[in-house]
């Protein structure tokens, strides 16, 4: 009799001690329950169709796709991976476009009409067309950001010809402290590399007449060149890229050549 009083007495005692940690549970609730609910929208962009027909080609010739723009629409500058899936045989390779012209070489603002040439934005070799008669493309590095310091410190006119990635990594246009996207440039891109068309009865070897500095052709915004695709998009930037696909001799038959972006 002694033992059933002891069990009801503990049972008694389990059921006691959880109705009073339901009961605290119950008295104690929560501080606060919140939920937030957001809609993601892609960062990056295209313009146009990403299907493009182009008809019937022929081996041996370069065939021109349609420009394709891709926008960062983000706050944030995006690393971008421009790659594409072409056979042995197909060389491809995306142009850009960059308007130059004069400047005012005392309040830096554009005078005359501008000129634009073409240069490859991915591709195996970095080329420049369009150029007119008499004038050459050189890539100017700044050594340091601001006009006085060019002119105290003028820097070399590096030549475009197998020059490689740009912006080289110790330009000062890539700086943390430049940014051209501000006043008074108000470029596309923030960073860069600068291309100029100079005359080229001004280079001697890698140096520039500055006497003539009103003659040059100045960017208009700063370009980007990576033979593995690798572009950065600044914040509100957009990008052109015009693909063109140079086909092999013997090439032949149906193609479809994806570019991916990533």
């Amino acid at each position: 009799m002694m033992k059933v009083k002891k069990l009801l007495n503990k049972k008694l005692l389990v059921v006691m001690v959880s109705l009073v940690a339901i009961s605290l549970v119950a008295a104690i609730g929560y501080y606060a329950v919140f939920s937030s609910s957001f809609n993601v929208s892609p960062s990056i962009v295209i313009s146009e169709t990403a299907v493009q027909e182009l008809g019937e080609v022929y081996d041996g010739v370069a065939v021109v796709g349609n420009p394709i723009t891709l926008t960062n629409n983000a706050p944030t500058e995006r690393s971008l991976l421009i790659t594409d899936d072409a056979i042995e045989g197909i060389e491809v390779s995306y142009v850009g476009k960059l308007e130059l012209t004069k400047k005012d070489v005392l309040t830096w603002e554009a005078v005359g009409e501008p000129i634009e040439i073409e240069y490859i934005v991915v591709g195996d070799e970095f080329e420049v067309t369009d150029v007119p008669e008499g004038y050459t493309a050189i890539y100017y590095k700044d050594e340091v950001v601001g006009l006085e310091g060019r002119l105290a410190n003028p820097q070399p006119a590096i030549s475009v010809v197998g020059i490689g990635d740009l912006p080289q990594i110790d330009d000062a246009n890539v700086d943390e402290l430049a940014n051209y996207c501000a006043e008074p440039d108000n470029y596309n891109q923030c960073k860069g590399a600068k291309i100029w068309i100079v005359p080229t009865e001004d280079l001697s070897e890698l140096t520039l007449d500055w006497v003539n500095m009103a003659n040059y052709y100045y960017e208009l915004d700063l370009i980007q060149y990576n033979s593995n695709g690798e572009i950065v998009l600044y914040p509100g930037a957009s990008l052109t890229i015009t693909p063109v696909y140079e086909i092999g001799a013997g090439v032949s038959g149906e193609q479809t050549i994806t570019t991916t972006v990533a």
